[in-house]
Order: structure tokens, then sequence, then C-alpha cells
């Protein structure tokens, strides 16, 4: 038998052990709980869920002004053969040593290595280090489900439940992100090894070819009601299906309305030459195209999912005698320099297939012509941040997506 002094602390431990368990349990279910009032409320100061339905009763009258300048047929600049003068063939003489001018290359370009590596580790870090799910509450329709009690769920049933969101084929962007018990952080469902603490299901409400219908919301819902149930628990949701469909009529007006892009033709130099598709392939190439969708795309980012420049033939009769170049103002960031790429591309395209730029009209584009692009592209970006989407940014390209 057991003395009373021998009991005693057994007591006290073992009170302090279901105690101590007890707090963590509710702490991880409120962390979870918190962490659902975060999705939910992120968008309450949002402009683009004011802008939405702001933009949408004044297209008829904003549409004349934004619209009318980037419609029509885009200039160019004006070619370097036809503008270069004797006196640029050969530089003059420099009175300063030309050591200088090397080392200001050379300081360059450790700034632009030393920018680089910036920007390569914060992408590594904001990829890996995601403390909350990067999701976006104002262009997607956020689902998240998390057990109580301490429990979690399986490896395997994060899994299962990413599979059955797939197998219903919707025409919009669909995502699953899981907090991992170890680490707390979220992942992929796919990239996902241990069990999670919270799943958080997303399914984008518009983009450039679909917006979100009855059918689809519920079809979604229900995959993640079953889920719910098999845990014992409730959805946590920001608003219903029906209100859901509703953003998603809102963010597609906002799409149309930003939806545009500039268009410069490559043209030959005689009128009645032809470009040919082998010769323009390979000049794309050699740019930094690749092939696909029957156009060559240039990405200037390798994880976009859609390219900010693009180049196609245009056909007149049996062969192509013109090539289109386009730039996707909702995707471009001016910032990272995509509209001096845009002109540069085009100047080099230009020199080699022999050609010259013009706009859509077949007038040659020269330096007051970029100018007025150079404006309108500000514009326009100035117009979509000030509505709650930085062209370029991470939200931009979901919504202009295809």
């Amino acid at each position: 038998m057991f003395s009373v002094e021998i009991l005693l602390p057994i007591l006290v431990i073992a009170a302090f052990l279901v105690g101590f368990i007890l707090w963590r349990s509710k702490k991880e279910e409120r962390i979870a709980r918190n962490a659902g009032l975060k999705l939910r409320s992120a968008t309450m100061d949002d402009p683009l869920t004011v802008s939405a339905s702001r933009v949408e009763p004044d297209l008829a009258a904003e549409e004349e002004k934004p619209a009318e300048a980037l419609s029509q047929p885009e200039p160019s600049l004006p070619d370097p053969d036809q503008t270069r003068s004797p006196a640029d063939e050969v530089p003059p003489p420099s009175e300063e040593p030309p050591i200088y001018d090397e080392l200001e290359r050379e300081e360059a370009r450790r700034a632009e290595a030393a920018a680089r590596s910036r920007t390569e580790a914060e992408n590594l870090r904001d990829n890996r280090d995601r403390a909350t799910p990067p999701v976006d509450p104002a262009v997607e329709w956020v689902l998240d489900i998390a057990p109580v009690d301490g429990m979690q769920f399986a490896l395997g049933g994060v899994k299962s439940l990413k599979l059955e969101l797939e197998r219903l084929d919707l025409p919009l962007l669909v995502r699953v992100w899981a907090q991992s018990s170890k680490d707390s952080l979220y992942y992929e469902a796919d990239e996902l090894t241990c069990p999670a603490r919270q799943v958080v299901a997303t399914l984008l409400l518009a983009n450039r070819t679909a917006k979100l219908d009855e059918v689809s919301a519920s079809r979604f819902y229900q995959v993640l009601e079953q889920s719910a149930a098999q845990n014992s628990v409730v959805i946590r949701r920001e608003f219903e299906p029906e209100q859901a469909v509703q953003r998603s009529v809102n963010l597609r007006n906002f799409i149309e309305f930003f939806d545009r892009r500039i268009e410069m033709l490559i043209a030959p130099r005689e009128e009645g030459e032809t470009l040919s598709a082998d010769r323009v392939s390979k000049a794309a190439l050699r740019t930094g195209f690749m092939y696909s969708n029957d156009r060559w795309e240039l990405r200037l980012d390798p994880a976009d999912r859609d390219p900010v420049i693009w180049l196609a033939l245009v056909e007149e009769g049996e062969s192509p005698a013109k090539v289109s170049l386009n730039y996707e103002l909702p995707l471009a960031n001016s910032v990272r320099g995509d509209l001096r790429k845009f002109l540069e591309v085009a100047n080099q395209l230009a020199a080699e297939l022999g050609a010259v730029w013009t706009d859509c009209s077949g007038r040659p584009i020269d330096a007051g012509a970029a100018m007025a692009i150079a404006e309108q592209v500000a514009s326009q970006d100035k117009l979509m941040t000030e509505s709650g989407v930085v062209p370029g940014s991470p939200r931009a390209r979901l919504l202009f997506s295809r």
C-alpha cells in the first residue's frame, strides 16, 4: 500500500499532465479557429471587394475613356536603320579613360547580381515559410475545416480530398492547402508528408474564360461538406454558395473592363513581301520565345501561368504576311521593366526579320507613339491599382489567367 507522502505527489503530477494536455488541445483549437477568422475577415478592407461593385455601374461611361485609348491600333518605335545618321556610326572620342566605363559596368553587374540574389532569397522564403495559407479571399472562395480537441487529418484523407476536387473537373482553379502537424506551416496537398491540423480549400471565383456558376459552387461545396462530416466538424466559410456566385459576376465584370493588350505588327519593308513561318519561328526562338498553343510565348517569370508577351502570325492569303506582337497589360509588371522588354523584343525581331514596326493600320511607329504607349500603360496601371489589383501581382495573375 502507498503511503500518503508517496501518493500525493503522484496525484499532483497526474493532474498537472492532464491539465497541460487539455490546455494544449484548446490552444491548437484556438489557433485553427483564429486562422479561419483571418481568412474570413481578410476582405473587409480590400479595395477590390469594394471596387468590383463600384466599377460595374460606371462601365458604360468609363469604357469610353480607357478603352478608346487602348483599343485603338497601337503605334511603335521607328526602325533603327531608318533613323541612324552617319554620325552615329563612329562615337566621338572621350576625354575620360575607357577604364571608367569598365568600372561602371562592373559595378552595375555587381548590383544586378545582388538584386537577383535578394529576389531569389525572397521567393524561396515566400514559398517555404507559410505561416498562413497563401490564399486570396478577395478572388477565391475559401472554405476551411479543422478537427477539434487536438485531432488531426490523416495524410491519406487530405490527398483523397484533393483527388475528389480534381475529379469535379471545374473550369476554375482549385487549390488545397494543409497545415502540417510537424512545423505548423501550410503546404499544398501534394507536398504534405504528415497529418494535418487544418485543411483549406479554395476555388477561384472568375478568370478570363469562366466564372463560378450555381452548379459548380454546389459540387465544390458538397465535396468539402462530405470531408467535414467524416471528421465530425463543420465547414467554416465567409459566405454561402449563392454569395460566391454573385461575387464571381462582379469579378467577371472587373476582368472584362481591364482585360486589354497592346498590339504591334512587324511587317516587311516592301509591299507584297511575306514573312515565312520558318523565319519567324527561328527569330522568335532566338529572342527567348517558346512555341505553345499555335503561337510563340515569352514568360518573363518562369512561374507565370500565362505569358506577358506573345507572338502570332497574321495570315493574308496563303502565306503569313505579318507578325502580331502582343503585350498583356493586366499581367505585365512595369516596375520589373516589362514594357521596356516588350519594346526591346519588337526591335530585335524587326532586326532579325529585316522588317519594320507598325500599328494595326500599317502606320510606322515613331518615338512619340512609343511615349504615348508608355502613358497609356501608366494610366491603366494606376486605375487597376486603385481598384485593388496591382498589374503583374499574384492576384492579377489569378484573375487574368485562362
